[in-house]
């Protein structure tokens, strides 16, 4: 053992033998207690888990969270184990577990309880021999001041012993081992047995000490309290040996409040249980709790102590008298127990200690004046103290029992005094404050009824009759003498006078209510009477400024009015006082106590002409008279009684004082007058209806801001209850429309007002108000006009009417009359645009719609927006389907495929309206871009909606026999009950409704397929329409039945008869013009819908109708004709690809024609409109020859006509491009897809050199995407190709080369980030921006294969222009450089641009400036770097610089590299001139490393470009210097770096300047005569010159000449060198 152990080993042993409680004697055993902290180890050999092991032995460690982490091990253990527990394990825990249980730190208890009970309920049984050595600890735990603690010894106790009664039996089993656990912890264990101080803190030893005596004693009591007296009888001895421990009592006055209330309680159980037990130990207890326990601090168990001290008190008194055995008297004690009152404990302490003092023996209280007035002055302390305001109300009437007590035992000559002492001041300081009674003051609540208890005490009435006038008076001095209305002080001193006579009023109220003598209610009636009557007269003199004495009147009638009123001189007073001098008081400050003295009186029989008096003063004013309003307002408070109200509603001019007072503009005065007699019910119907109409009505009036905001404040200003009540009946039906037209008001604060407003109205939950709410948003779809609510205001409207659920409570609240929609649909159908044909299904048959009569065209109502009545419809009934439950509700209507037809009828009037707006009137376009947005949104909604159906919905037809009509022929009814049926004319609506059913029947033979049956079905509808005649319809059934009909023989035949028929018919003729006209459009449409329809037809009637169409062409005048026939060409052509003949020439020549012959615009809309059409269909045309031309076997005609027209076709393509200049098609889809066919064309032009492609500059910079694309393409090829030619003239005529200035013009101003706020970035870049982004794209194709010498001068005129700084700084702008956040364009591959790649315009954008900054470092690095230093801004500097050698720099570095690597191959190695150089290039290390021969010695330099390059200058270092001097070394690299950096950054340019200036020095060179060497070892050249011969000589060879010779003569001539 080493000395280390030894001593450790010794010490326990020491500490161990020093306890007594551990042996049976005090020396010879070192066995110790199962809490001590010295422990001997348990075995763990008979556990076999090792981790188990090592988990119970670090629970034996001192570190507290070692010991819980191991508490947990061993839970997780016990877990996993199931229902296993080693025999082991149960003895090493039970003998760790009550020392666990009462260990310093919380979490160990809580862990080792709960892991007791997971050993004990697996163990079972087995426990069972074991609990004798728990069950203490176990019961104990649960009494543990720590409520986690304490919860899991309750839960591990209830997981074992499952029921209440297995509890009680553990306890009647192991009593006598419980009670030895708590005997020996409680009374035989000390501070120092239980924590190891070299450990444990002093604070946490007593702290354990403390919870270990608490619990202890805890169990005890209830032991002695929850079992049967026969069980605890069995126990006595243990008990009476526990109870007879003088430690015991002296733990009533221990420092812990746990201690001290757990011996507390035990006592109050011994007292019922052990009563004997107790009477033994009397005088111990007598010592504890009167003698040490009286002045002891009990803070924490003050109420326990008291009680506990009651109960004794009244079971043995003798423990005040006979027991008590202390130096000092009982009395004393009790003193300065009284004088800390409850030490912060509840009112149960007082309460006690009420108790306490009727039961302490008379002997023992004070029966002198002196002695008890001292005892009381101590108990008032105690009562007053500042802890005690919350315990009032129990500690007063405590404190009154203790002096009617000690009144009764001092002479009978004295009590008057103690009562005049000590009870009196309490009254004295309630009604009249004052220093000399301030430490009587009651503090809380209900004071009065606390002052009132006073009257209990003997002699005490008596004396309050007669002190209660002094106290009267002493009332009407402080109401006289109060300050002036001219003093600062007045409304405090007033407010003080109100006080005093609330509390006198309050005060006699409870005393009245205690029984008390006649004469004292007497001598109170008296001087109440006397107190009405000054006060009155006080007003009256003082003109009722003095309002505190109105508050004493109003206080004295308001609590004792029943009693006081049936006096006739009271009465008398307060008639007298409101009806003098002509009802003065109504103007007097004090007016509002005495209106509800008026009140008070109601039931008088004066009072009622008295109030007609005062309504009729009251209103003798004009209604903007703001006295008067206030007056009223104070007249009619929500108490008034019924009898003044019914008066203010007989009122005439009352009424039409207040319909005055309330117009718009009203100001917070009016309206809280107006709002007051509102609620309280003083206004008739006609007059609120009327003032309310009147004020809602101005809401609608929007001009003058100012009263419009008075107006909607006084609304805000109603509580929501009243202001829904209002926006139900008829008066408020506009208030929530005018609100939320308000929300869009120029005026910020009217704006917010009015939304919170209406939020307030929307929200309602009443069915009454909900219902009224849809009708307002019906009415605004039903009735539309300027002053309409916008369609955002009745979408949020409904948003808050359904609630968060989105749930419509009936269909038919929320969807408008169906027959006022249809009607604003046809009102809104206008004849479609002829360009519509274009994109239109029914394609031609645009052309055949004829427009209705002028006086049949309903006009059409439009909101402030420019949205019509039929669009705000189906906006409206489409949000509602998408976004609520309305679908399911709309299948059980019966208006459900109307709704439907309606909705698809407004989308297919929407959308041709979005491709060329002002087809129809669906919406005015003055909304611009707004509107347009809105627009889209509704047809994203209600295609939703109408896919929805469609997916649902099957092509089926009623068959024969069957009564009930399918869902697809109710939606084809509602459809075709949406036009006249008496317009026999191809109508506009008409149109709408052929193209409806098309389009239906098409989505849903795609969507579902078709059977046998449908493609017969289908056939017998082509049947019946062909027999009807109607173009429009036959065209429809074709569209919509394509599907079904696709290869039949219906279709086959029909396509056939069509052409029979037009090459029968003379096209040219302009009486068949119609009818050939029909025989197209039929005809395209067939060809266009049925793939297979061209091949049925025979090649040789094919060849007949097409040399019948060619000739139409330059015959008809019918541009829709003419277009019909080229669009039939390019659908019968390719099967005619193998027939010979002019008919290719002759339509080619047609094409050309027409696009040299014509533009697209014209000042006749018609005419445009045709225009566009046929230049459409031409384009088309010539895209069909073009691709015939270059299929696998072309036809040879075709191809040499192509051939020989090449130039005609380039030409008169860009003729049609620059006739498109200035033509905007933003608003015109046919015209875009017109634009952009004509781009694509272009676009597949090979290269022509163009004479005059400066004319196409504009065109970068007109309003049409594809228009800008085709120039640029052109210009894109024109530019690089010309540069050579450029480039040799410049050479030729020695003069600068110059950029032209139809480009330059063009990025004159560049963009800026403001001008860039309303540019539409959703769906494309914005076109002016493009427009100057491609023109710098062509800018940039002029440095492509030009020389260096133009391109140095296209740099000096971009520098001259300065025009590269507007690019730049939109750059750093729109990429984030200013804002120090440059945007991420590494996925970007920025040496090339390819347009619309990505998916958002902004990241085009990105992609597109990234490019250009590129390629503005390639070609002008110089402008680039020069701009760059010149940016002021340091964060925007560090941003392009970072930005720059992340993303750009990289790129330029290896392009500059790669092209140094090829002029080394071309030039450096097959140039003679270069012989002795070579250059060698480190792509990785980004440097270029030169070097020159000379003499066999390497001359080397180094070219290495930094990151940021070429932001950052390349750096040029020496490596090796050789035959020349240092100064002339660096001016060579110094020339070489300013070569590359002013020339534009070339580096070959540099390397070649250094390599001119080597061979420039070297040139001429000679060897040295003496080492015929040209370079010495110190690699310096011959500088030494004989004067004689000449010759050169290294200094070097010279001095070694010099001294081998030992001569200083020139080694060849011999003659004299002067060296120096």
């Amino acid at each position: 053992m080493s000395k280390k152990q030894f001593r450790s080993q010794a010490s326990s042993d020491k500490a161990a033998g020093g306890f007594g409680a551990f042996s049976s004697s005090a020396f010879g055993s070192t066995e110790s207690s199962a809490l001590s902290y010295i422990q001997e180890p348990p075995d763990y050999t008979a556990i076999n888990d090792v981790n188990v092991v090592v988990a119970f032995k670090n629970v034996s460690k001192k570190d507290s969270t070692t010991k819980a982490k191991a508490l947990e091990d061993i839970q997780a253990h016990l877990v996993d184990s199931g229902n296993e527990v080693e025999e082991g394990l149960l003895e090493a825990w039970v003998k760790l577990y009550p020392r666990l249980s009462i260990d310093s730190a919380r979490r160990v208890r809580q862990l080792a309880h709960t892991c007791n009970g997971s050993i004990c309920s697996i163990s079972g049984k087995r426990t069972a021999k074991h609990l004798p050595r728990i069950a203490g600890s176990w019961l104990a735990g649960c009494y543990d001041n720590d409520r986690a603690a304490a919860r899991a010894a309750q839960d591990a106790l209830a997981l074992v012993f499952s029921s209440s009664e297995k509890v009680v039996g553990l306890k009647k089993t192991f009593q006598s081992a419980v009670l030895a656990y708590c005997r020996d912890a409680a009374l035989h264990e000390t501070v120092q047995t239980l924590s190891d101080e070299r450990t444990v803190s002093p604070d946490d030893a007593e702290a354990t000490y403390a919870r270990v005596v608490a619990t202890s004693l805890a169990v005890v009591n209830n032991l002695l309290s929850g079992l049967p007296q026969e069980e605890t009888a069995k126990q006595e001895q243990s008990y009476e040996e526990i109870l007879g421990q003088s430690k015991l009592w002296e733990f009533a006055c221990h420092s812990d409040a746990g201690v001290r209330r757990s011996t507390h309680r035990l006592m109050q159980t011994a007292l019922v249980k052990q009563p004997i037990l107790v009477e033994f130990n009397r005088k111990r207890i007598s010592t504890a709790y009167i003698y040490k326990g009286l002045t002891s601090d009990q803070t924490g168990s003050a109420t326990d102590f008291v009680t506990t001290l009651e109960a004794l008190s009244i079971r043995f008194p003798t423990l005040w008298t006979e027991d008590y055995s202390g130096k000092k008297s009982a009395v004393s004690r009790f003193r300065q127990f009284l004088k800390h009152g409850s030490r912060s404990g509840s009112n149960d302490f007082w309460v006690a200690a009420k108790s306490l003092f009727t039961s302490i023996p008379t002997d023992v209280l004070p029966t002198t004046y002196e002695e008890a007035k001292d005892l009381l002055i101590a108990a008032r302390d105690g009562v007053t103290r500042r802890e005690e305001r919350f315990s009032a109300s129990a500690a007063w009437p405590a404190y009154f029992t203790l002096v009617s007590t000690l009144v009764q035992n001092v002479p009978s000559e004295k009590r008057q005094k103690i009562v005049v002492e000590c009870t009196m001041p309490v009254v004295a300081q309630y009604l009249h404050p004052s220093p000399e009674t301030t430490d009587w003051a009651i503090h809380g609540a209900k004071t009065a009824h606390l002052v009132a208890q006073a009257v209990n005490v003997p002699d005490m009435a008596a004396l309050l009759e007669r002190e209660w006038p002094k106290y009267a008076e002493q009332l009407l001095e402080l109401a006289k003498t109060s300050q002036p209305q001219q003093s600062k002080d007045f409304d405090k001193s007033q407010l003080q006078v109100a006080a005093a006579g609330e509390r006198w009023a309050a005060l006699q109220r409870e005393l009245c209510a205690e029984d008390l003598p006649e004469t004292v209610e007497a001598t109170f009636h008296a001087t109440d009477v006397n107190i009405a009557e000054e006060c009155a007269a006080l007003l009256k003199t003082r003109e009722g400024k003095p309002y505190g004495a109105a508050a004493i009147l109003e206080e004295l009638i308001r609590t004792c009015g029943p009693r006081l009123l049936k006096d006739v001189d009271f009465r008398a007073t307060i008639q007298h006082l409101l009806d003098a001098d002509d009802l003065a008081w109504l103007s007097w400050p004090s007016r509002k106590h005495l209106i509800r003295c008026l009140y008070a009186v109601s039931s008088e029989a004066f009072f009622s002409d008295l109030f007609k008096g005062v309504l009729a003063k009251a209103v003798d004013h004009d209604g903007s008279n703001e006295a008067s309003c206030r007056l009223l307002r104070d007249l009619f408070p929500l108490t008034a009684p019924a009898d003044a109200v019914s008066a203010a509603r007989e009122s005439a001019p009352l009424q039409n004082f207040v319909y005055d007072a309330t117009q718009p503009g009203l100001n917070d005065v009016q309206g809280a007058m107006l709002l007051q007699l509102y609620a309280a019910g003083a206004l008739t119907e006609k007059t609120s209806e009327k003032g309310f109409s009147n004020l809602i009505a101005s809401l609608a009036e929007t001009e003058d801001s100012q009263r419009l905001a008075h107006t909607v404040q006084f609304f805000a200003t109603m509580n929501d209850a009243a202001l829904q009540n209002l926006a139900t009946k008829s008066a408020g039906a506009q208030l929530l429309p005018n609100l939320l037209r308000l929300e869009q008001h120029e005026n910020e604060t009217v704006a917010q007002k009015a939304a919170v407003l209406s939020s307030r109205l929307s929200a309602s939950p009443g069915d009454a108000s909900m219902k009224t709410n849809f009708s307002i948003v019906l009415q605004n779809l039903e009735e539309v006009s300027s002053k309409s609510l916008s369609m955002d205001a009745l979408r949020e409207l409904m948003e808050r009417l359904l609630g968060d659920q989105h749930g419509v409570p009936d269909i038919r609240q929320v969807l408008p009359s169906m027959s006022v929609w249809k009607s604003s649909v046809q009102a809104a159908v206008r004849v479609p645009k002829a360009s519509l044909a274009i994109l239109s299904p029914l394609g031609g048959a645009v052309h055949l719609v004829q427009a209705s009569e002028p006086g049949k065209q309903t006009p059409v109502q439009t909101d402030s927006e420019g949205l019509s009545q039929a669009l705000r419809i189906a906006m409206h009934v489409a949000r509602l389907l998408v976004s609520t439950d309305a679908k399911s509700k709309l299948a059980e209507s019966e208006d459900q495929w109307t709704v439907i037809a309606l909705l698809h009828m407004c989308v297919l009037l929407a959308e041709d309206n979005l491709s060329v707006v002002g087809t129809n009137a669906l919406w005015y376009p003055s909304g611009g871009a707004f509107t347009e947005t809105t627009v889209l949104d509704f047809v994203t909604d209600a295609n939703k909606v109408l896919n929805g159906y469609w997916e649902a919905l099957r092509p089926i037809k009623t068959a024969d026999g069957d009564d009930e009509p399918t869902a697809y022929d109710q939606l084809m009814l509602a459809v075709g009950q949406l036009q006249d049926r008496h317009d026999a004319q191809p109508s506009p609506l008409r149109y709408y409704t052929t193209l409806a059913n098309a389009k239906i029947t098409s989505n849903l033979f795609e969507l579902h397929g078709h059977s046998a049956e449908q493609v017969k079905d289908s056939e017998a509808s082509l049947k019946v329409s062909r027999s009807g005649k109607d173009a429009l319809s036959i065209a429809a059934c074709v569209v919509g039945q394509q599907h079904p009909l696709a290869g039949t023989q219906a279709i086959t035949r029909f396509c056939n008869e069509l052409v029979a028929d037009l090459t029968d018919i003379d096209l040219s003729d302009s009486q068949h013009q119609n009818r050939s006209l029909e025989r197209l459009v039929l005809l395209n449409t067939i060809l266009q819908t049925e793939e297979d329809a061209v091949a049925s037809i025979a090649k040789q009637r094919l060849i007949f109708l097409v040399k019948r169409l060619i000739p139409v062409l330059t015959e008809s005048s019918a541009m829709s004709i003419t277009a019909e026939i080229c669009k039939a060409l390019s659908l019968l052509l390719p099967i005619m690809q193998d027939m010979y003949g002019e008919h290719w020439t002759q339509a080619l020549s047609y094409v050309l024609g027409v696009w040299t012959s014509t533009g697209l615009q014209s000042a006749d809309e018609r005419d445009a409109e045709d225009r566009i059409i046929l230049t459409h269909a031409t384009l088309k045309l010539y895209g069909t020859l073009r691709r015939l031309a270059k299929s696998d076997e072309p036809n040879d005609d075709l191809v040499d006509t192509l051939k020989d027209n090449a130039n005609k076709i380039y030409q008169g393509l860009v003729t049609l491009l620059k006739a498109a200049n200035g033509v905007s098609d933003e608003a015109h889809q046919p015209l875009m897809v017109t634009h952009e066919q004509l781009a694509r064309q272009i676009g597949q032009l090979p290269y022509q050199a163009l004479p005059d492609s400066e004319e196409l500059f504009p065109l970068l910079y007109t309003p049409s995407r594809p228009i800008q694309q085709g120039a640029f393409d052109l210009l894109h090829k024109q530019i690089p190709a010309a540069q050579e030619q450029i480039s040799l003239d410049a050479a030729l005529e020695k003069k600068a080369a110059q950029l032209p200035d139809e480009l330059l013009s063009l990025i004159l101003e560049a963009p800026t980030l403001d001008s860039l706020v309303d540019a539409p970035f959703d769906r494309t870049m914005p076109l002016p921006l493009q427009g100057y982004l491609y023109s710098w794209r062509l800018l940039f194709d002029h440095f492509d294969g030009s020389s260096y010498r133009v391109k140095t001068d296209y740099i000096d005129q971009l520098k001259e222009g300065t025009y590269l700084s507007g690019l730049l700084s939109f750059t750093f702008d729109f990429l984030g450089h200013s804002r120090g956040k440059p945007v991420d364009t590494s996925k970007f591959d920025i040496q090339e641009y390819v347009p619309d790649t990505e998916p958002s315009p902004e990241r085009d954008v990105q992609w597109l400036l990234a490019h250009l900054y590129y390629l503005a470092l390639t070609h002008l690095p110089s402008l680039v770097k020069s701009y760059y230093l010149d940016v002021r801004s340091r964060q925007t500097s560090l941003a392009v610089e970072s930005w720059t050698a992340k993303y750009i720099s990289p790129l330029i570095i290896n392009a500059s590299l790669q092209a140094v690597a090829e002029w080394s191959e071309k030039s450096v190695k097959e140039d003679p001139e270069y012989e002795k150089m070579s250059v060698k290039v480190g792509m990785r290390s980004k440097e270029i490393n030169v070097g020159y021969i000379v003499d066999e010695q390497t001359m080397a330099i180094k070219v290495v470009l930094p990151e940021a390059y070429p932001l950052a200058s390349a750096q040029v270092v020496g490596v090796s210097r050789v035959a020349v001097k240092e100064e002339k070394w660096q001016s060579w690299l110094r020339n070489c770096q300013g070569v590359i950096t002013f020339s534009n950054g070339s580096i070959i340019d540099g390397l070649s300047a250094w390599r001119k200036n080597v061979t420039g020095a070297l040139k001429g060179q000679i060897e040295c005569a003496i080492c015929y060497s040209i370079i010495d070892a110190h690699r310096q050249l011959p500088s030494k010159r004989c004067p004689t011969c000449k010759n050169l000589f290294h200094s070097g060879c010279l001095v070694k000449w010099f001294k081998t010779s030992n001569a200083s003569t020139c080694p060849l001539c011999r003659n004299s060198f002067n060296f120096n």
